[in-house]
């Protein structure tokens, strides 16, 4: 495996629990975990290296509006992992024991371990989970937009109401 300009951590900064494999060929390539107490904060395990020893894991967290421009195509998968000051490594066993765990800057991650600038989503190449995603995220979003809205109709509303009381 490639040497890493990293700090070795003790642990993980969240309590991961997996949703689902966007990309899978003959095992997990990118895989979204959410912290299980705080269900908003996505994070996103992607595969870039293995051993004798271990598979490494590149771990990374993406904003629910990064990941709808994603889904979008305004965002590649590179530039949801470039959104991240520093990035963290896990290295696990064959039987998902941990090995280490790293933190590097984004600009210390080696080249071969990122994807292409060009690599926007494309249905084809993305499991199922992937769409249920982006249709849960866009939903949320919706509902999101509506909620901040309520508070300006009711002023409308009250104000209307007023004028109409003034008559």
């Amino acid at each position: 495996m490639k040497t890493l300009k990293c700090i070795n951590i003790s642990g993980l900064d969240f309590n991961p629990r997996k949703m689902g494999d966007l990309i899978y060929y003959e095992g997990p390539l990118l895989s979204h975990f959410q912290d299980s107490t705080k269900t908003n904060e996505h994070f996103f395990y992607r595969w870039v290296d293995n051993d004798d020893e271990a598979n490494r894991w590149l771990i990374f967290k993406a904003s629910n509006q990064d990941l709808i421009k994603f889904f979008n195509k305004q965002f590649s998968e590179f530039d949801l992992i470039a959104k991240n000051n520093s990035v963290t490594f896990l290295d696990l066993d064959d039987n998902l024991n941990k090995i280490g765990i790293y933190m590097s800057a984004f600009e210390n991650i080696p080249n071969d371990y990122l994807p292409s600038q060009k690599a926007f989503f494309e249905i084809s190449r993305y499991e199922p989970y992937a769409l249920e995603l982006k249709k849960k995220l866009e939903f949320s979003s919706q509902e999101e937009n509506i909620i901040l809205k309520l508070p300006n109709r009711f002023q409308d509303m009250e104000k209307e109401n007023k004028k109409t009381q003034k008559f």
